[in-house]
């Protein structure tokens, strides 16, 4: 009798064991994952009422993660630079554009890792860059002399004209020596002008006042700015503001 109850709790333990590794290769061999993350697939096969499994059947699991990945671009400009070519057959102070510019962009590819809604990583993938198209100008260099009749001293031959903004002065200040930086005396006819725009020595003549020697410099004078001098400013009719002004000598070389 005891023989007969451990033979068949022997063939109940086999019994389980066939059954567990069947049922385990059944879900390993038959079940094909498609995704890890977000919808997977899984197959299984039925049998038919023939006892042949060629019945498919598909079960999509939806699943979620608070992990998510995204493509990004950022753009960097690159300023396109102005050059500048000499052009002998163009009226000196006079430019045409060449070629116009057209700035250049670098741009970064980054992959954002996100947790939930945090960016957790920023990884650099790509960079690429179009370069810029430099601006190319044609800078006029030919010295053409014109005739200008004037209301005060007649007609005068000029080279250049340009338009400046004009103040007064005169050595009756503070400090003052009533000497220029040219050594002569402080008085109408003498000016004082950049000589990175109008070398020193240069003579000149102003609408509105007369002829003029560029003999002095000052602090406040850069650019296309001049004052013009005066034995007494007080006394002197120019009133600030806009001029024109001719060009008479230190033309440049062509």
């Amino acid at each position: 009798m005891i023989g007969i109850i451990l033979v068949g709790d022997y063939m109940h333990r086999i019994l389980f064991l066939i059954l567990f590794l069947y049922t385990f290769l059944f879900f390993t061999l038959t079940y094909t994952p498609a995704n890890v993350l977000g919808t997977s697939t899984y197959r299984y096969w039925e049998e038919d009422k023939f006892g042949t499994a060629n019945i498919e059947n598909k079960i999509e699991i939806k699943t979620q993660t608070a992990f998510d990945q995204k493509e990004i671009e950022e753009h960097e400009i690159i300023p396109y630079e102005t050059k500048y070519e000499k052009d002998n057959d163009m009226e000196y102070g006079t430019e045409k554009v060449i070629n116009e510019g057209e700035d250049g962009l670098k741009t970064y590819k980054y992959l954002l890792t996100y947790w939930v809604d945090e960016i957790i990583d920023k990884t650099l993938t790509s960079t690429s860059i179009e370069d810029p198209t430099d601006e190319v100008i044609a800078k006029g260099t030919k010295i053409i002399w014109k005739i200008f009749s004037t209301p005060d001293v007649g007609r005068i031959k000029y080279w250049y004209k340009m338009r400046v903004w004009a103040t007064k002065y005169d050595a009756n200040c503070i400090g003052c020596t009533g000497r220029t930086y040219s050594g002569t005396e402080v008085k109408k006819g003498v000016c004082a002008t950049d000589p990175k725009v109008i070398p020193l020595g240069t003579n000149f003549y102003v609408e509105g006042y007369g002829l003029c020697r560029a003999e002095d410099i000052g602090g406040a004078v850069k650019g296309e700015k001049i004052d013009l001098g005066y034995k007494d400013a007080s006394r002197g009719e120019w009133r600030t503001g806009y001029t024109n002004i001719y060009l008479l000598t230190t033309a440049p070389e062509e």
